[in-house]
């Protein structure tokens, strides 16, 4: 979907990409007992005498049927600028350290694919190699890629090989080194990427079979619902359990108790998915809004509706309790009261039920209710356009400050029976403010990632001294990287960088330190805890 270009370094929970960075060239030495990353060898030369495509080589059937397979992968929206032509790249692809910008794939010979070929296209959909032998950044979704059956491939590949080329050459990514050199995502392959095809369960039917092809190949839901730890990695042991997304929130749409789909029926979530908007004054926006016009809306009935049935019958999860934050500050509901009735009750109404079928419902809405606060405290900051019989949404980001938006959005969440938790703080206002800017203006802001509670726990229990004294002195990172070891001795190599640093952030945090100086220091520390490890190997 459009919104997998967060993957970069935006996704303001993490900000992994800047640790994954300056830690990869110690990471190749840690990950030598993972599983090796796919050789540049191993995919087409460079120098590949093979045809370029063609439209003779393709059937009417086949190309229809690669481009339904390029609306469910929503392809358009990461490969196509505002206001450009199909395909033809320039597409900024926001990042806290720079620009990316989605190539061109239309069948241009000197500016897009239209010297590759089938090989060549495979390659990096399925295995994120590109024709010249270099890594693709993960911002292209071939962790979900992979799994696409053969067929499919060559379905895409057959209508690409017909679109209109389109000579255009997107400007040069501005990500500075060590970000912009591509030999280090080989240590981010041989932890996170593991390569092969959809296999269908036997037990299930055709229909549930179809709906998880389409939800973890095609549509790629995890790339967006599926937390990220620092570096950029699926938490693959909490599926679907919710992320930030260009700091908007996408929420838990696993079948667990307290996920958003439990208690929707499966032609409600079918229904949803379709058209973005379900009874009761629900609507999708943000990121999943771009989704569902560009893709989801466009799929067969059968399709979605498959969707709806795989992602119903998915297991509910173990997950601790969230913490009982329940109560806000002395005087802030009502702060946030004042500021919701001068300012939103003349259209989402003092119950905060809306208008239907023109402005949304604030009370039970489940964005509004999400695990974070981020797509309220985002639509204040970003407002709405008018779409179809919904009405357009100003921006407040130029008359609330930080503290009334972070008010205003917790009052919202627990008012009129709604039961999130108040946990908007002025600051995530602010670094919000910061990512919903132009991509031409990157932030610099961080925010803590969530970790899986196995994993950072240990680290958590070191005290913030011993964490900022191991910062400065590597000999005390290295006992700090031991005592972690032996509290947790399975933990990966990469789990330990992100457990520790995790464990730093929220240290810096708590002192208040500068966005500014946050990153360069914990991207210091990151490469410490990485040295840590490399010389402990070595001595073993």
């Amino acid at each position: 979907m459009r919104a997998i270009k967060a993957f970069e370094i935006v996704r303001s929970r993490s900000g992994g990409w800047l640790w994954l960075g300056l830690a990869l060239a110690s990471w190749n030495a840690v990950a030598a007992d993972a599983a090796p990353p796919l050789a540049p060898a191993s995919v087409t030369s460079p120098a590949s005498k093979s045809p370029p495509n063609t439209a003779a080589q393709t059937s009417s059937a086949l190309v229809e049927r690669g481009k339904y397979l390029a609306t469910a992968a929503d392809c358009l929206g990461c490969h196509t600028a505002a206001g450009g032509r199909p395909y033809a790249g320039g597409e900024p692809l926001k990042s806290q350290l720079g620009i990316l910008y989605g190539p061109n794939i239309t069948p241009d010979v000197e500016t897009g694919i239209g010297s590759w070929n089938k090989s060549d296209f495979e390659n990096a959909l399925r295995r994120g190699v590109g024709k010249d032998g270099k890594y693709l950044y993960p911002a292209m979704p071939y962790d979900a890629y992979t799994k696409l059956r053969g067929e499919d491939v060559d379905a895409l590949w057959a209508y690409f090989s017909t679109v209109p080329a389109v000579k255009n050459k997107p400007p040069k990514n501005t990500l500075p080194w060590p970000f912009s050199v591509r030999s280090g995502l080989a240590a981010w392959q041989s932890l996170y990427f593991k390569p092969g095809p959809f296999v269908p369960d036997a037990a299930k039917d055709a229909v549930w079979n179809r709906g998880a092809y389409l939800v973890e190949a095609l549509a790629h839901c995890s790339d967006c619902h599926t937390p990220r730890n620092l570096a950029q990695g699926l938490e693959t042991q909490h599926p679907l359990a919710g992320a930030q997304v260009e700091g908007w929130y996408a929420p838990d749409i696993s079948n667990d108790a307290s996920s958003t789909l439990k208690n929707w029926s499966t032609d409600q979530l079918a229904g949803f998915l379709k058209t973005g908007t379900m009874p009761g004054n629900t609507k999708a926006f943000g990121p999943m809004q771009e989704a569902v016009h560009d893709s989801l809306h466009r799929l067969t009935d059968a399709d979605v509706h498959a969707m709806a049935v795989y992602l119903k019958d998915q297991p509910g999860r173990s997950v601790a309790e969230a913490p009982t934050q329940a109560k806000f500050a002395a005087g802030r509901f009502e702060l946030g009261k004042r500021v919701y009735e001068e300012n939103c009750s003349g259209c989402h109404q003092g119950n905060g039920r809306g208008m239907p079928g023109s402005v949304p419902a604030l009370a039970g809405n489940a964005s509004v209710t999400a695990g974070e606060p981020s797509n309220v405290i985002m639509a204040l900051l970003l407002g709405f356009p008018p779409q179809g019989t919904w009405g357009a949404m100003a921006s407040f980001a130029n008359t609330l400050s930080d503290d009334q938006i972070s008010d205003v959005a917790n009052y919202v969440r627990t008012a009129w029976g709604n039961s999130a938790i108040p946990n908007a703080t002025p600051w995530a206002a602010s670094t919000w403010r910061k990512n919903a800017g132009p991509a031409q203006e990157p932030s610099e802001a961080l925010l803590c990632p969530n970790l899986a509670p196995d994993v950072v726990t240990p680290a958590l229990r070191q005290s913030p001294d011993s964490l900022k004294s191991a910062a400065s002195n590597q000999a005390r990172m290295s006992a700090l990287v031991g005592k972690y070891r032996s509290a947790r001795p399975q933990t990966s190599p990469a789990q330990v960088i992100e457990a520790l640093s995790t464990a730093y952030c929220r240290t810096l945090a708590a002192d208040h330190t500068p966005e500014s100086r946050m990153s360069a220091q914990l991207a210091d520390f990151a490469q410490r805890v990485a040295e840590a490890l490399n010389a402990r190997k070595s001595s073993t």
